[in-house]
């Protein structure tokens, strides 16, 4: 897909020579006379690089670029076109946050090679800001299980605590004699039940509302958003983990279940500590009652 290029400038002129000779480079060109024309573009098109000149009939190019780095996320690179040569306004248009300040009359070639030096470096500054997220991303996921780790479900906390995120049900999931299994069969076998689990986990929540999280060792702890789905919730995940076994090549076959114990009844005085206690309790309702089941605090 060909880069966007945003021209502004209000002589029709360099419009007319800019639009032919980047056209000729096979990147996409929109166009704009002023600095109003060019906010909607920017807006509409999302360029991937601004050509800008400072002398424009309603707003100057600097008074543009200003308005724009003052915008939240804004990183588009901007290179001005400008007859003002002065170093005064060379300096003032790289203060103002361009990737470059060309004068008029401009070099062709100069000006080819200084729009892809813009782009080159917007493509690296792209890379690495997905490669930041991506990484973390993964300082908040279990890297066993693709579960939410502690890390992150303490940032949820926090959320909750400020009102910018709720859940109706809270459920505490536990392992049944997941110390017998890594006895039994070893810890590989034992990291495999891990896994399968929490496969389990997430393709019976809904991953668009609902959030699942390692909470430590064989533990799990899922929240939901909707409170009437609970009941099939809990119970198609002790069903769906009961056809599991673990199993190895020399020590058999070992059966594999869940208890899981839910809190349903959220005041809103009660704190997500006092929740996620709650759930615990209730966990421990259902190994006592036999394990292998669900009960409800």
């Amino acid at each position: 897909m060909p880069k966007r290029l945003l021209i502004v400038d209000d002589e029709p002129h360099n419009l007319e020579i800019l639009r032919i000779f980047l056209k000729s480079l096979h990147y996409d060109i929109h166009e704009a006379e002023c600095g109003a024309d060019a906010l909607k573009l920017i807006d509409e098109k999302d360029p991937d690089l601004i050509l800008l000149d400072v002398m424009m009939p309603d707003i100057s190019g600097f008074e543009l670029a200003k308005l724009l780095h003052e915008r939240p996320g804004f990183d588009t690179p901007i290179i001005f076109l400008s007859a003002k040569a002065q170093k005064e306004d060379v300096l003032r248009g790289l203060q103002l946050g361009a990737f470059d300040y060309l004068t008029k009359p401009f070099d062709l070639d100069l000006l080819e090679k200084k729009v892809s030096i813009a782009l080159a470096h917007q493509r690296k500054v792209t890379a690495l800001r997905q490669e930041n997220v991506q990484l973390a991303g993964k300082a908040f996921v279990d890297t066993l299980t693709g579960l939410y780790n502690r890390a992150y479900l303490e940032t949820v906390m926090d959320m909750i605590r400020q009102g910018a995120k709720t859940f109706q049900v809270v459920m505490m999931i536990d392992i049944d004699h997941f110390k017998y299994i890594n006895d039994k069969h070893g810890h590989l076998v034992g990291d495999e039940v891990l896994k399968k689990v929490a496969q389990i986990l997430l393709s019976r929540i809904d991953l668009q509302t609902d959030l699942a999280f390692r909470y430590g060792g064989d533990e799990f702890l899922v929240f939901l958003q909707d409170a009437a789905k609970r009941m099939e919730v809990a119970e198609s995940i002790i069903q769906d983990v009961s056809s599991l076994t673990a199993e190895s090549k020399f020590e058999g076959t070992t059966h594999v279940t869940v208890s899981v114990g839910m809190t349903c009844s959220l005041e809103e005085d009660t704190s997500i500590e006092q929740i996620i206690s709650r759930s615990d309790t209730a966990l421990y309702g259902a190994k006592n009652l036999g394990r292998n089941r669900l009960f409800v605090c």
